[in-house]
């Protein structure tokens, strides 16, 4: 009975996930940005989508965006997708290490060594091979935009080498990976979503995080983190990506205009971080951040990238072959 009554709480949830304009014969449906507001890169690429589809499909399907977590953590919305909750959304693609476990290694740290390397990494052949894992679990991948390069933050001292990380807590992603890379480095990692790190910041209990410099600026953590480390870490992309129960409501043409309009989207985002890092690193000095540009990065990636031999001896090489040049292959 249980088990019943959750059907069909879900069954409800996904029947209003999305609505119907019968007098203009208008379809809306409904894309959440993960976390992230509506001045981020994923917040504004949300947009560049919304208007696409609208074009395309000359108005008979619109987008109802939602920002940061109103409609849930990017945890749960990746879940809401599956169950056709949420018909479209953008996150990290740690969200759907569960799902699709290859997709971790996009994260490894230190894998590329410039946003065209790590950009042409994410289509072709990598990308139908997450693609294909995850549609059993009901969601259709569509692009891979991007948040860029991390950096380091801490409330505490300046960062300059890996010794300087050593016990000190760090806010970091909630994907396996992530928090090898740091238990590597010597830092205790506290894995959580976005929604909850300014809280943990502010009280204390977190005493650094990591994130690109958009995340650092829309999110205001320069209010309570004053030093900010250039280490370039880890290329975090955001996969793009809807449910298999909205998808099949789409008709051929509708399909088309949605994939060109994530494209479309993905360019806007790429645009949107080539032009703002100088920008956003201005903006945070003037905000009263400290930039440590002169950061030991050999020493972190000494550490980190231990993290690469895990991820072969757990899932191979194969993957990691699809992401890398042929002279750089492993």
């Amino acid at each position: 009975m249980l088990l019943l009554a959750a059907l069909g709480v879900l069954l409800t949830v996904s029947s209003c996930s999305r609505k119907q304009d019968a007098e203009n014969s208008v379809r809306i449906f409904r894309a959440a940005t993960g976390g992230m507001s509506a001045e981020s890169p994923a917040g504004r690429g949300m947009e560049v989508f919304a208007q696409k589809v609208s074009e395309y499909t000359g108005g008979a399907v619109k987008i109802e965006i939602f920002y940061g977590s109103e409609l849930g953590s990017p945890s749960e919305l990746v879940t809401d997708m599956m169950y056709g909750a949420v018909d479209f959304c953008v996150c990290g693609d740690s969200y759907y290490a569960e799902l699709a476990a290859e997709i971790q290694a996009y994260e490894l740290p230190y894998l590329f060594d410039s946003l065209e390397q790590a950009r042409s990494a994410l289509s072709g052949a990598s990308f139908d091979r997450i693609q294909k894992q995850l549609k059993p679990s009901g969601i259709q991948a569509l692009s891979f935009w991007e948040i860029g390069f991390r950096q380091l933050t801490s409330s505490v001292k300046p960062i300059r080498r890996a010794s300087d990380v050593r016990n000190l807590k760090i806010r970091c992603l909630p994907a396996p990976f992530q928090i090898l890379a740091w238990e590597y480095a010597g830092a205790v990692p506290a894995p959580m979503d976005i929604s909850a790190l300014y809280g943990a910041l502010e009280s204390g209990q977190i005493k650094g995080q990591e994130n690109p410099l958009s995340e650092i600026y829309t999110q205001r953590l320069y209010e309570v983190q004053p030093y900010l480390s250039i280490t370039n870490h880890v290329y975090t992309p955001q996969l793009f990506s809807c449910s298999v129960q909205t998808w099949n409501l789409l008709t051929g043409e509708e399909r088309q205009a949605v994939a060109q309009a994530a494209h479309d989207a993905q360019q806007a985002v790429f645009a949107i971080n080539d032009t703002e890092t100088k920008t956003l690193l201005d903006a945070l000095r003037s905000e009263g951040m400290e930039i440590i540009t002169d950061v030991d990065t050999a020493s972190f990636k000494e550490e980190m990238t231990k993290t690469h031999t895990v991820f072969i001896e757990k899932y191979g090489r194969s993957f990691l072959r699809l992401l890398k040049s042929p002279e750089d292959c492993f």
